[in-house]
């Protein structure tokens, strides 16, 4: 014996619906094709399912078990279903954040942080680079120190960052952060500096700063920091970055007594594209870097 699972199914909703009329109209066809449908689970059956002669669709004896078959079914079925997709693997949430921001700021929360169950995969490319990679699809988020106007994208404010000037503690105790002082110091630069250095000269000096002395230049972090510790020259940072270092006694954070560079970290986002995570990871975001 054969029966098919739609005639399962109409059989359902017609006893739940009391009549043709109601079924047909639940289930978007016609009351031919449901009646249909009834005739032909009642032919696989063998025996009719349903009280011969009364107005409305009520089922007999055989009728009664069929239907208590069907609720029980649809109800393993919805606990198979959750059960599935509860034990499914996750797609890993792809992430385009610019490095300071990415690594000491962002990553810290997957890696032990409230966010560490949600699979990830992370790159650390230029701002630029982050929006190409969330516009394309090839990242479900970004991460950027600076607003750029998109016509497909969207940058929201979800948090904020220290930028420090940073030296080595030698240099340190003779450094003046007043205009000739910082004019006539060499600087290590980075990927992205120019931005940073700019947003730190005008808020802290209240101008700008250009021709600067570069006296080395590196695509990370991390190159940066151990040239500053090693007296090599003073850098313009974000504050999370630097703070190992600082810890022990290898950088030297200078700022003024009264004011502190901070720049907003913008969410680059793209509507096209939707991952679970991306929600949760936003308010870890907001929670987590001091907005």
């Amino acid at each position: 014996m054969h029966v098919e699972m739609r005639y399962l199914h109409t059989f359902r909703v017609v006893c739940e619906a009391g009549s043709l009329r109601a079924a047909a109209g639940v289930l978007h066809r016609t009351e031919q094709a449901v009646s249909y449908q009834l005739r032909k689970l009642e032919e696989a059956l063998g025996m009719p399912v349903f009280q011969r002669g009364s107005g409305r669709l009520i089922p007999n004896a055989a009728g009664e078990r069929l239907l208590v078959f069907c609720q029980e079914m649809g109800r393993d079925w919805e606990k198979l279903y959750e059960e599935i997709h509860a034990s499914a693997p996750v797609a890993p949430l792809r992430i385009s954040a610019v490095s300071g921001f990415g690594r000491y700021q962002l990553l810290p929360l997957f890696r032990d942080g409230p966010l560490a169950d949600i699979p990830i995969r992370m790159r650390y490319p230029t701002a630029e680079d982050v929006v190409r990679h969330v516009e394309s699809g090839a990242c479900d988020l970004g991460f950027v120190h600076r607003m750029d106007t998109h016509a497909r994208l969207s940058h929201t404010p979800v948090g904020a960052e220290e930028i420090v000037l940073i030296a080595s503690p030698h240099l340190a105790s003779s450094f003046a952060l007043d205009a000739a002082s910082l004019r006539d110091a060499g600087y290590v630069s980075y990927d992205e500096s120019d931005y940073v250095f700019a947003t730190w000269f005008t808020q802290v000096l209240g101008m700008n700063m250009t021709g600067l002395n570069t006296v080395a230049h590196f695509e990370e972090l991390e190159e940066v920091l151990d040239w500053v510790a090693a007296g090599r020259g003073v850098s313009i940072v974000p504050a999370a970055c630097m703070a190992e270092h600082e810890a022990r006694g290898e950088v030297v954070a200078l700022r003024t007594p009264k004011t502190r560079c901070r720049n907003t970290i913008y969410a680059v986002l793209n509507s096209d594209h939707h991952h679970a995570a991306i929600e949760r990871t936003l308010q870890a975001v907001r929670e987590c870097a001091s907005f």
